[in-house]
Order: C-alpha cells, then sequence, then structure tokens
C-alpha cells in the first residue's frame, strides 16, 4: 500500500460522520449531535409534522446524506 493511498484512507475514516458528532444547527441555532438531528427528521416524518424546521432542512438532509455514505 503506498503512502497516497494511506493518506486517502484516513481522509475518508476523518470525513466520516458518527452519531455523537456534534455540528451547529442554523435553524435551532444551536450545536446538535447528527443523532439528535436524525431523531428529529424522522419524528417529523413519521408524526406527519411537514411544517417542522427539521423536515424542511437542507442542512440535515446532507447531514444525512454524509452519515450514510459512512456506515
Amino acid at each position: 500500500m503506498t503512502l497516497a493511498e494511506r493518506q486517502k484512507i484516513r481522509e475518508d475514516h476523518s470525513n466520516r460522520l458518527s452519531i455523537g458528532s456534534e455540528f451547529y444547527c442554523r435553524p435551532r441555532r444551536r450545536r446538535l449531535a447528527i443523532g439528535t438531528c436524525l431523531d428529529d427528521y424522522m419524528n417529523a416524518n413519521a408524526f406527519s409534522q411537514k411544517r417542522s424546521a427539521c423536515w424542511r432542512c437542507p442542512q440535515g438532509c446532507t447531514n444525512r446524506n454524509r452519515y450514510a455514505e459512512g456506515l
């Protein structure tokens, strides 16, 4: 394995999101864990709360996609 391949693997691992990873949620104006973001989106979806900020949040959509890529 070359050095470039090792660096690429390290970079991929560092870019992954975990459930405990935190980010700044712009709609809520506070720091949230990825797990909380996922839970709130799933609750809005399950209870048909389409007016919820979590349902329409583009930042949450990006977080969900990045989390799914890391699985």
